[in-house]
């Protein structure tokens, strides 16, 4: 019995020794299964993000036009509302259809920041069938789907861990003497 009392030292150091081996092996073998998971996926979410971020744009750019037409947007070129309902729902389908896949690989604060886009977004589309009205209130649906638009990208962009974003803004050709505007989406 006293020999296996002055061998219990070492057998406690062995056994101790073998766990520690073990977590770190499994601490390691965690870490390369995350980069390998995150090179994996990062490009098709990076694509999913920017398809949905193209998709909504489209959506907005159609409701804007439309609005043009109703003359509530003053810096798009109008399109007529019935040639432009048919587009309009075209793309919003085209939206929905993107959005799953932002839904199925996205982070949760990108998902959030997504879904706000699209309602504000969506907002737009109310002027364009003419269920909404009003220039002010079509500026300020405006502004807003800017700032959401700018949380999208911002949060999709921490997602892929790739730096901050500029500040959004409109795109307004110069008129005489003018500067170009910027602000909105």
């Amino acid at each position: 019995m006293s020999e296996f009392v002055q061998q219990l030292p070492a057998l406690i150091g062995v056994l101790i020794g073998a766990a520690g081996s073990y977590l770190v092996t499994s601490v390691n073998e965690r870490a390369r299964w995350r980069r390998e998971q995150s090179r994996r996926w990062d490009p098709a979410r990076l694509q999913a993000y920017v398809d949905y971020g193209n998709a909504v744009k489209k959506v907005f750019h159609l409701a804007a036009r439309i609005a043009a037409y109703r003359g509530l947007h003053t810096q798009m070129s109008p399109l007529a509302s019935g040639e432009g309902q048919a587009l309009l729902e075209a793309a919003a389908q085209e939206r929905t259809a993107k959005w799953e896949t932002v839904l199925l690989l996205g982070d949760p604060a990108t998902i959030a920041a997504a879904r706000a886009w699209h309602v504000s977004v969506w907002r737009l589309e109310h002027f364009a069938k003419g269920n909404a009205q009003g220039t002010e209130q079509w500026n300020a649906a405006v502004a807003e789907a800017g700032v959401k638009r700018q949380r999208y990208y911002e949060a999709a962009r921490r997602d892929l861990g790739i730096g901050g974003v500029p500040p959004s803004g409109s795109w307004s050709i110069a008129t005489a003497g003018h500067e170009p505007e910027f602000g909105g989406p």
